[in-house]
């Protein structure tokens, strides 16, 4: 049986080629036995058929390959209070198709269930579709199976100055807020702790008042230390009056890992953090706070105490109420 020549063998090899290979196909049957039965024609003719292949090859990989490197992200951490838990956010742009792949995960932990239950959801959006990173953000609403959502009211072009809300089921009291990530190589950490009274607290008219117990969470900037903006933010609920607000600190680089310069803002409305050099100072509570707090050698606890720190008071002096609190939280991020 006589084997078949150069020409004929090339063509069936390219016929085993996949479909989608289309092109060299086509051009394969440009050339005839003939063609390939001269050697030097026949050398050509596999050299521009291997460099169209080539070329092909590369430019497939390229246009693969374009989409996911010209896809920039957002990374941002939080915490929630109400009951406690956590958030991490990862905000991409929009693809060619007009689709966002941003999603939020959330670890919500129910305190008030025994044995307490953790729901952990993955939350996604349809308000980003024309989305791209060095855009603002305005009312972007993400959701999951579990039934909880989280808004993301207002976020600034840069990523700064994030106003969340959060709902879920039959939790009516929960607030939340998230913190950019600045540098990729200084990951925020998330503490979730308590912040319990040390004892009575003073009212303003002179005599005692009472003070609860509050679920305080901290996420802490390394990026920030020996910065004049807050290293570190914590969102607070107090589990009888169920009011929220914040505590902004400086974080010295002469000790990296004690929290000063502390500030409480009684934003019960907003719920935003003002995370610039100082911090409002209104008749609601709000103003410096004496203590420190202290993050241990290995990274994994926060503990200290504050004092001076007010209940939200929209009244006259004399139903304010300053308490004093020992805190301890944990790293969980």
């Amino acid at each position: 049986m006589s084997s078949p020549g150069g020409g004929e063998l090339f063509a069936k090899v390219l016929q085993k080629i996949p479909d989608y290979w289309y092109v060299p196909l086509r051009l394969s049957r440009l050339f005839s036995y003939r063609l390939f039965m001269k050697p030097r024609t026949q050398m050509k003719s596999l050299l521009i058929i291997t460099l169209l292949l080539v070329l092909l090859i590369f430019s497939c990989s390229k246009g693969s390959n374009s989409s996911s490197q010209n896809t920039p992200a957002l990374h941002f951490k939080g915490t929630l209070v109400g009951s406690t838990g956590y958030l991490d956010v990862h905000l991409q742009g929009s693809n060619l198709g007009g689709t966002n792949p941003s999603y939020i995960l959330v670890n919500y932990v129910d305190s008030s269930k025994n044995p307490v239950k953790t729901i952990s959801d993955s939350l996604i959006t349809n308000s980003l579709n024309n989305w791209q990173p060095g855009q603002a953000i305005s009312n972007a609403i993400f959701s999951g199976a579990s039934g909880i959502m989280v808004t993301l009211v207002s976020v600034d072009a840069d990523g700064s100055n994030t106003v969340t809300t959060m709902t879920v089921p039959n939790d009516p009291y929960v607030k939340t807020f998230i913190a950019k990530e600045t540098v990729s190589n200084a990951p925020l950490l998330v503490y979730l702790g308590k912040a319990v009274p040390s004892g009575s607290g003073i009212s303003g008219a002179g005599g005692g008042c009472t003070c609860y117990t509050k679920t305080i969470n901290f996420v802490i900037n390394p990026a920030y230390v020996g910065s004049s903006y807050a290293a570190a933010n914590a969102i607070y609920i107090d589990s009888s009056t169920h009011w929220a607000g914040f505590l902004n600190a400086q974080i010295l680089s002469s000790n990296p890992n004690q929290l000063t310069q502390i500030i409480n803002n009684n934003d019960t409305a907003g719920l935003h953090v003002n995370n610039g050099p100082g911090g409002p100072n209104s008749n609601n509570g709000s103003g410096p706070v004496n203590g420190t707090l202290q993050i241990s050698a290995d990274g994994k606890t926060l503990t200290g105490t504050i004092s001076g720190m007010y209940k939200p008071n929209y009244g006259s002096q004399a139903n304010s109420c300053s308490c004093s609190y020992n805190i301890t939280a944990a790293r969980i991020q």
